[in-house]
């Protein structure tokens, strides 16, 4: 071999080593990302899609938001809500999503902060739909199921129809856990250890019927990524990223576990539209439902976005992570049918999902994934063998997004900048979900509605300072008796005077009743977390930099393997 030649093959070998596809890496990430963008347009232009939930969301963004200002960052007490009486909403919904919008609040207004979280986390999905494709396929691939993904009908339905924003942010987080699971498998590396802790700590920060969903999605496509010759070390790293997903995420969850008895939940008059048994797809129920109905058209609309795919069937050769992603799919398919009612009742938290079409989120997760691994197919087809029988799968498609376009995004109600600032000043006190209020609060939010902040009888009361979790009361020396507090009665609630803490008990409706000695005092109210809150938050802390050491440690080997490679050509 001539010293020209070898000088040659040199650079080539050093170039393996050089991102040589970072230009289509690039192309392939700002498409993502311009489509991302592209598709909140309608928002920009026409304003905030007013869905059912999108009331829900803000009524608990505001007040969080107002806190953060206030230094307190994670508050525990919503009090606006229910005409002031408040309810323990911060307590049990995932603060995720709300810490975002607080993030874009802090530089914008309301209405720019909304979509610019919007589109942040329709980017994000779609990069993260990237990020999973291009562990196995082409930069070209891997941009198309990230556009895929961004469009995918059941994704965009719930920030154009149904403002479910929390599950929408969850959405974009899924990705990135199917990913570093595979990885994890496939690969090893403490990188993705790390990837994988992080991305499901922040799905149960975000949304927790998507982490139930998600996580036994995972588990199953975990199951089919494993290999027999690395299972025990797989196993290990796997458990070491959950983990400390749950040690990070602890702050949140074990107040769940603790409080939820002292809440109503579902467990009270439960209303038969959050009922699993009657949100099967392509159930009888979808005749009486309205809300199943509507599902039904979006599970046909996912279906006709997934059709292309089918030409993956005919292909013997199909690689392991096609084979892995289409059984992910059709399993996450039949969860969301009547087929899988048993598995429904036996999987222990499923049933609290509440709703099985939610399992479409996975099967577009799949399509995204599958759609675009069949594109050499098809072009192989085009190009040898194509017969007017092929034009059905891509008319389906076609139709799928024609259905996106005219019944998702066109057919949405839009609140303008105007209408949504009005929007915001009107539902801060309005009542909130009975989920979240205390056990022992009426049924009849209605009955709350008289204005006075304390009642006393025979007292003379003065409110010196009212807080979100402080109040300050001066009461006139009188007959001993009980104050009624505008607030609902919560176990963590105090009073207390100079002379020691007074008796605290909720009243028949709920309210929060104060046993008020004879002499005049200062009464403080304080919404105090017990002890217990704050040990485990700085057990989270450790989990969140125990995520951090796992990435820094894992970047570190990446960096030295390259260079010892770089420098022994």
């Amino acid at each position: 071999m001539t010293p020209g030649a070898t000088n040659f093959s040199m650079e080539q070998d050093r170039a393996a080593f050089v991102p040589t596809l970072w230009c289509d890496d690039s192309r392939a990430l700002l498409t993502v990302t311009l489509v991302g963008i592209i598709l909140l347009v309608p928002m920009m232009v026409w304003g905030i899609p007013e869905g059912g939930d999108l009331a829900n969301h803000f009524r608990f963004a505001q007040p969080f938001y107002d806190s953060i200002r206030t230094g307190h960052l994670y508050p525990g007490w919503l009090a606006e809500s229910n005409y002031g009486f408040g309810d323990a909403r911060f307590r049990f919904y995932p603060p995720g999503l709300y810490y975002l919008i607080a993030v874009f609040k802090s530089v914008s207004g309301w209405y720019w902060a909304s979509i610019f979280t919007f589109a942040f986390l329709n980017v994000l999905g779609g990069l993260g739909a990237y990020f999973w494709a291009r562990g196995s396929y082409s930069a070209r691939v891997a941009m198309w199921a990230g556009v895929l993904y961004t469009i995918a009908p059941y994704h965009l339905n719930q920030i154009y129809q149904a403002s479910l924003l929390s599950e929408y942010a969850a959405c974009s987080i899924l990705p990135f856990l199917f990913a570093f699971s595979e990885r994890v498998c496939r690969r090893g590396g403490l990188a993705n250890v790390g990837g994988l802790a992080l991305s499901l700590a922040l799905l149960v920060l975000t949304h927790l019927p998507l982490t139930v969903i998600g996580s036994l999605a995972v588990a199953l496509y975990v199951l089919l990524c494993l290999q027999r010759e690395r299972f025990w070390s797989t196993v290990l790293r796997l458990g070491l990223g959950v983990g400390l997903a749950l040690v990070a995420s602890s702050f949140f969850w074990t107040t769940v576990l603790v409080e939820l008895p002292w809440i109503k939940g579902n467990s009270a008059n439960q209303n038969i539209y959050y009922d699993y048994r009657v949100n099967f797809l392509f159930s009888p129920a979808a005749l009486t439902n309205r809300n199943t109905w509507y599902a039904n058209l979006l599970g046909l609309a996912v279906l006709g976005m997934l059709l292309p795919a089918v030409v993956l069937l005919k292909k013997k050769t199909a690689d392991a992570t096609i084979r892995s992603v289409a059984l992910l799919t059709l399993v996450s398919f039949l969860m969301a049918t009547e087929i899988s009612r048993p598995l429904w009742f036996i999987i222990p938290k499923l049933r609290e999902v509440q709703f099985p079409w939610r399992w479409l989120t996975i099967v577009s997760l799949g399509a995204s994934i599958l759609v675009p691994a069949s594109l050499p197919r098809w072009r192989e087809l085009w190009q040898s063998k194509f017969r007017p029988l092929h034009l059905l799968p891509i008319l389906g498609c076609v139709l799928s997004l024609f259905f996106v376009a005219t019944q998702v995004v066109l057919d949405s109600d839009y609140l303008s900048r105007a209408q949504f600032d009005s929007f915001l000043q009107n539902i801060r006190s309005a009542p909130s979900f009975k989920d979240w209020m205390p056990i022992w609060a009426g049924d009849n939010i209605q009955t709350y509605v008289p204005s006075d902040r304390v009642i006393a009888t025979r007292r003379q009361v003065s409110v010196v300072d009212w807080q979100p979790e402080h109040r300050r009361l001066s009461v006139g020396a009188g007959e001993a008796t009980e104050a009624r507090i505008r607030t609902f009665y919560y176990p963590l609630w105090t009073a207390n005077t100079k002379d020691g803490p007074l008796g605290i008990r909720p009243a028949p409706d709920g309210a929060m009743l104060v046993s008020v000695p004879a002499q005049a005092m200062t009464i403080n109210l304080d919404f105090h977390e017990p002890p217990r809150v704050r040990q485990i938050r700085t057990v989270s802390l450790i989990g969140w930099l125990g995520i951090a050491a796992l990435f820094v440690s894992g970047f570190r080997r990446r960096r030295t393997s390259t260079s010892i490679s770089t420098a022994l050509l």
